[in-house]
């Protein structure tokens, strides 16, 4: 009994080690909290502009505003964490966010807020994520020594994932604790939350001359397309973001279907639709989780592929599912897997980049995690082709014929489709199934 109680106090000392640097468990505050005002502001953001225009069209186009820019930005931003101080860069970008939001909070405040100026504010507000968001990735890997460095990329995913199971909660309760007047209250609280994160970026101990000459010691590459070279170079990281981009594009892209699936496949209407919310982001919360603890386990390719085709297993069988409650362990399970997926991915890139290019190479993440919309958009006109009552008939295979047969077979398109892709990624890039 002894032996195994000490054996269980060393792996939670292992699950841990990353909070061991003062660094880190500041930054890992303020990320939280970031995190926590970010998806507070999309479920309060996405009311209103339903509220305001009835039209959800708009209600769409302003949701994937926010992604627009990172398209191209984060390369500036990775870039600009390895040219300049990295909690500088950061910080300026924390405190952008704070007179945004506060900004927003006044118009809502005065009864001054217009649909346009979410779409705008969501522009702005993408622009300056894609811009801070490889600094925070290329501060995480200067503050923590670099055995603790995929631990505590883990726990990072933690704070990255968490606040969107507990944001739209806390954000629903408190509606119906403040009463009237409640919009402006909980989006003047998203803008504190934002500037608790960037008053804690002060307390970093932080040295950015010996940052600087680290940097150099480990080889030092100036150019913009440095990161673009290192990374054609580095087949690993290569296949990472070959995965990332079919994962973005068609393996998570599925999940905006969950409305239509839920009223028209499984008729179960706002009430189904919540709960298959609920579990998804449970399920991810547990993913996240999973991986603190496998953060330091070996044959992480073999592992990352094991998540993909679990992924593609269960988003197929979701596609087949008429049973409301198998749906939900599905939906449990896709939550899990995609978070997994995703998080192992960037344990793998911070562990592999060299510290003088981790802002540029890890900006291809942000980048990656802006091209979802256009998965949706591809999704969304193949799901719209088979809707239509006569489907699309291939000869041999007829695919669609109603709304309900249209979005089910969009998502088994879409998660053989990722299949298919993820399995040729890890047989073109063979050591990234070796990766370590």
């Amino acid at each position: 009994m002894k032996l195994y109680k000490n054996r269980s106090l060393t792996a939670i000392r292992g699950s841990l080690m990353a909070f061991e640097s003062p660094n880190f468990r500041v930054l890992w505050a303020g990320r939280a909290s970031s995190n926590m005002a970010r998806s507070m502001r999309v479920f309060l953001r996405a009311w209103m502009v339903w509220e305001i225009t009835d039209s959800p069209f708009l209600l769409g186009f302003v949701t994937s505003s926010l992604s627009w820019p990172m398209l191209i930005m984060p390369f500036i931003g990775g870039f600009l964490a390895d040219k300049i101080d990295r909690r500088f860069l950061v910080k300026i970008t924390e405190s952008l966010l704070v007179l945004l939001w506060g900004a927003v909070a006044a118009l809502i405040v005065f009864d001054l807020i217009e649909w346009w100026h979410f779409l705008v504010s969501s522009v702005l507000s993408g622009i300056i994520q894609s811009i801070g968001r490889p600094g925070h990735q290329a501060l995480l890997g200067s503050i923590v020594d670099k055995e603790h460095l995929s631990n505590a990329t883990a726990w990072d995913n933690v704070a990255d994932t968490w606040p969107r199971v507990a944001g739209p909660a806390i954000g629903a309760i408190l509606i119906g604790v403040i009463g009237s007047g409640w919009e402006g209250i909980l989006f003047a609280s998203t803008a504190f939350m934002q500037l608790f994160t960037a008053v804690t970026l002060f307390f970093l101990k932080w040295d950015p001359v010996e940052q600087r000459a680290k940097q150099k010691g480990s080889g030092e590459r100036s150019s913009f397309f440095d990161g673009f070279k290192y990374l054609w170079n580095e087949k690993v990281l290569l296949g990472l973001v070959c995965i990332g981009v079919a994962f973005a594009m068609i393996g998570g892209a599925a999940g905006f279907m969950l409305p239509i699936f839920a009223d028209a496949m499984l008729g179960e209407g706002a009430t189904g639709l919540g709960y298959l919310m609920t579990v998804s982001t449970l399920g991810g919360a547990a993913g996240a989780v999973a991986v603190v603890s496998l953060s330091n386990a070996g044959n992480r390719g073999y592992i990352l592929l094991s998540v993909a085709i679990l992924n593609t297993g269960l988003l197929i069988a979701f596609s087949k599912s008429e049973v409301f409650v198998l749906t939900m362990f599905l939906v449990f399970g896709m939550g899990l897997a995609q978070v997994m997926f995703r998080a192992m991915r960037m344990v793998a890139m911070q562990i592999l980049t060299p510290d003088d290019l981790r802002g540029r190479v890890m900006s291809f993440q942000t980048t990656i995690q802006g091209m979802t919309w256009i998965g949706v958009m591809i999704l969304g006109g193949i799901a719209e082709i088979l809707k239509r009552p006569e489907g699309l008939d291939l000869g041999m295979i007829k695919l669609g014929g109603g709304i309900a047969s249209g979005v089910a077979d969009t998502i088994l398109i879409s998660g053989i489709a990722y299949g298919l892709v993820s399995l040729l990624c890890f047989l073109v890039f063979p050591s990234l199934r070796k990766f370590q």
